[in-house]
């Protein structure tokens, strides 16, 4: 089974009938515009920016950008519950995000440091050029997103499903 990062623009009124639990609105069609997919590339991209297998380093905003955020409800979403990252700290993600061009993200990148530490999805035998190019694309579409989400003033409830 796949594990697939998922990234929802939403008001306080989405917000409130997802804490409600009406979690089924996180794929409705009227979310179709503010839901954002990053694939399997949700631990590499942690992993990238963070340089942590799973911690959420005390001293990096971009350790939420992946696992931060508060559990919204107790619904599991398929390996845990959707996550609330608050309007602030998706403008903070934003600012930190700013720096991360394709050079500076690939600097960070270190394949076999990816294996080493059992990085999800990447296997021992993947092409290094063509997983870059997936992480990146991902992320960088991760960026955007935080992007709209900053400047329209949005919360963002991440989840893994």
């Amino acid at each position: 089974m796949s594990m697939i990062g998922y990234y929802l623009r939403a008001g306080e009124d989405t917000v409130n009938k997802i804490r409600e639990g009406d979690t089924g609105i996180l794929f409705g069609e009227e979310n179709d515009r503010n839901l954002a997919c990053i694939d399997k590339a949700w631990h590499a991209i942690h992993y990238v920016v963070t340089g942590c297998v799973w911690d959420i380093p005390d001293d990096n905003i971009l350790g939420h950008l992946v696992l931060g955020g508060e559990p919204i409800n107790d619904e599991d979403m398929g390996y845990g519950p959707a996550r609330l990252i608050p309007a602030e700290t998706v403008k903070l993600l934003h600012e930190a995000l700013k720096p991360w061009d394709e050079g500076f993200f690939r600097g960070n990148f270190h394949m076999q440091d990816m294996i080493d530490n059992e990085i999800y999805p990447v296997m021992s035998d993947e092409n290094e050029a063509d997983f870059f190019e997936y992480v990146w694309a991902n992320f960088d579409e991760l960026k955007k997103f935080f992007e709209e989400a900053a400047n329209a003033g949005e919360n963002v409830i991440a989840f893994l499903a």
